[in-house]
């Protein structure tokens, strides 16, 4: 197997992680779930074992999947929710704060643990005790806290330390930690270390599961065993785009971003010159298109080849040339938020390539003991739940706007 390859990450040694795999001989799968698992350590407040992801996986020669391990509506359990969504106030400056929602009633069914590992039995050649080492490794010892992680640690201190187990992790000297301070988190590299031995199973149907199910439970949560037991990651067919005589691979439903940048790259396509007022025009397509039918319309079969139907993009590449605004939808979606994300790709010598975006969106602020795990917040950001807070059936992913995305040569 070729060493030759490239990994880009959001921190030095997630990247760093990956490119050792692949100068070890590792594919650029191995490479991408070990920055990934590096990632949850260097980018502990975006992603981690409570969190939820997609990877878009192409190989010469074979076909292209997307692996969809997202956060999935818990309450199979009990549908009954004994707390409320916490709303907490972050300031990106002191002009601008955004709220956001977090405890345990926001805190849904997690995926990472369990696509990780598919991804690696399906598409990988490295075991995953051997990825989990060198996380492991940093989660006990510590990483210096960079400038970038030390912003996000800032501005999601309410949130990081609005339980006992936050503050301990992130602002153990009664202060959130800096640029430059140690970070550890010791439970987190017994639980990667448990992962690389176990595999997810004692996560969802073990006693790390148990352990989560009953904390975010007893504080009125929703998040069950049962519903951990049968989570699943899914393989689905990813979407496909034409542009400028390229094919692009993106994220099908029932996510939402991977449709909309399908819509927008096809009407750039058929416009003519991608200058900036046709590439704006061309987004705003995309964004009046998330009507109340949209979020519907993505749990329904059929609904990508209605959506990408020629005759939309006909219309709506007319519009775009004319300079004719779209029809008005109605009631505007929620504000964006946040993008409280992890995105990595990783390519090897023999043409393979896996782009993974992972999140734990702000996180919920509970992190469980004894189980190295931050749930996130998926039930409570306003953007995945555009018709209300809890009211998706139990079973379901949530949207996603996350959406990975490959163009091929």
């Amino acid at each position: 197997m070729s060493t030759r390859g490239a990994v880009a990450a959001g921190h030095p040694l997630t990247a760093e992680a990956g490119a050792a795999v692949l100068r070890e001989g590792g594919n650029a799968v191995d490479a991408a779930v070990a920055a990934v698992l590096t990632s949850f350590v260097t980018e502990s407040p975006l992603t981690g074992l409570g969190a939820g992801g997609f990877m878009l996986v192409h190989a010469p020669g074979e076909q292209d999947v997307l692996l969809d391990f997202f956060v999935e509506v818990p309450g199979r359990t009990s549908t009954e929710r004994r707390s409320e969504l916490v709303p907490i106030p972050v300031y990106f400056s002191p002009e601008s704060p955004q709220v956001f929602n977090v405890g345990a009633a926001s805190c849904g069914v997690p995926g990472t643990a369990a696509g990780l590992a598919e991804a690696l039995r399906r598409y990988g050649s490295l075991p995953l005790a051997e990825l989990v080492q060198e996380p492991a490794r940093l989660a006990r010892e510590g990483v210096r806290v960079n400038a970038e992680q030390a912003f996000i640690f800032h501005i999601l201190e309410p949130i990081l330390t609005h339980e006992p187990q936050g503050r301990a992790i992130y602002a153990p000297q009664g202060r959130i930690l800096d640029e430059g301070d140690l970070f550890r988190f010791e439970e987190l590299g017994d639980a990667l270390e448990r992962y690389g031995a176990e595999g997810p199973e004692p996560f969802y149907g073990g006693d790390i599961g148990r352990r989560l199910s009953s904390w975010v439970l007893d504080r009125g949560g929703t998040l069950g065993r049962d519903d951990l037991a049968a989570y699943e990651p899914q393989h689905r067919d990813p979407v496909r785009a034409r542009y400028r005589g390229r094919d692009v691979l993106t994220n099908p439903p029932p996510s939402s971003g991977g449709i909309l940048i399908a819509l927008a790259l096809s009407v750039l396509d058929r416009a003519g010159p991608a200058d900036l007022p046709t590439l704006v025009a061309a987004m705003e397509e995309a964004q009046v298109a998330r009507t109340e039918a949209f979020f519907h319309g993505l749990y329904s079969d059929g609904y990508v080849a209605e959506f990408l139907s020629g005759a939309r993009i006909d219309a709506a590449a007319e519009r775009v040339r004319a300079g004719t605004r779209p029809p008005d939808p109605g009631p505007e979606p929620p504000a964006e938020r946040l993008g409280s994300t992890t995105h990595i790709t990783a390519v090897d010598g023999d043409g393979r390539c896996a782009s993974v975006t992972c999140s734990n969106g702000t996180g919920s602020g509970v992190i469980v003991p004894g189980t190295g795990v931050h749930v996130n917040n998926m039930l409570g950001e306003e953007d995945l739940n555009p018709l209300g807070f809890h009211v998706t059936p139990a079973g379901r992913r949530v949207p996603s706007m996350m959406s990975p995305t490959v163009v091929l040569p």
